[in-house]
């Protein structure tokens, strides 16, 4: 019972403490692009966002096969998220040059970290305690639903679009197939995934 009351409160952590981060991505967008512009955000927000974007999908999935088990976790939509969110680490991380990666100075790296910092803080709040499902008549759930959400599919598929046309040093055949693949499937799989944000 003790430990049950324990993983419940580690959960809740997780939960709170990623949903403070994408608050702080955000917020340290919005410093920054009024600061500096889009074309030096790469310096000041890069290595964050990689981090948490693995604390994140780490996280969650570590949850998700704790508390649905490895079936149900997989066929969840939440895995497919978190799987993409380790994807984009894979292909835009540009460990040793992020300041100078002609991808992430497009307005689109822009608009990808607001629009995820935005739905991200929303979604692992909404996560923080046990409810019978999210409210979906709140003006903050249309906002996310209907504005949020699909901008920040649009911005990651175009980033992913940029990736594959600039090729840099980082890029091997295999890894070119795959960003491919990754394009022709991004939205199909993202209307699916955003199909069942309504249930």
């Amino acid at each position: 019972m003790a430990f049950t009351r324990f993983t419940h409160k580690l959960y809740q952590y997780y939960q709170l403490s990623t949903s403070f981060c994408f608050a702080a991505l955000f917020a340290r967008w919005l410093i920054l692009i009024i600061l500096a512009s889009s074309r030096f955000l790469p310096g000041g927000i890069h290595e964050f966002l990689m981090g948490l974007l693995l604390y994140a999908s780490v996280g969650e999935l570590f949850w998700l096969l704790k508390f649905r088990g490895f079936k149900r976790a997989v066929l969840s939509s939440t895995f497919v998220k978190d799987l993409n969110f380790l994807y984009v680490i894979l292909v835009l991380h540009f460990y040793d040059d992020y300041e100078h990666a002609l991808v992430l100075k497009n307005h689109s790296y822009s608009v990808f970290i607001a629009s995820l910092g935005l739905s991200q803080a929303y979604a692992h709040w909404t996560q923080l305690f046990k409810r019978q499902g999210m409210k979906k008549n709140t003006i903050i759930w249309k906002i996310v639903t209907y504005v949020i959400l699909p901008t920040l599919y649009c911005s990651e598929f175009y980033l992913l679009l940029l990736n594959v046309q600039n090729l840099n040093f980082h890029s091997t055949p295999t890894l070119d197939v795959i960003n491919k693949l990754v394009l022709v499937t991004y939205f199909p799989i993202a209307l699916t995934i955003f199909k069942k944000h309504f249930y």
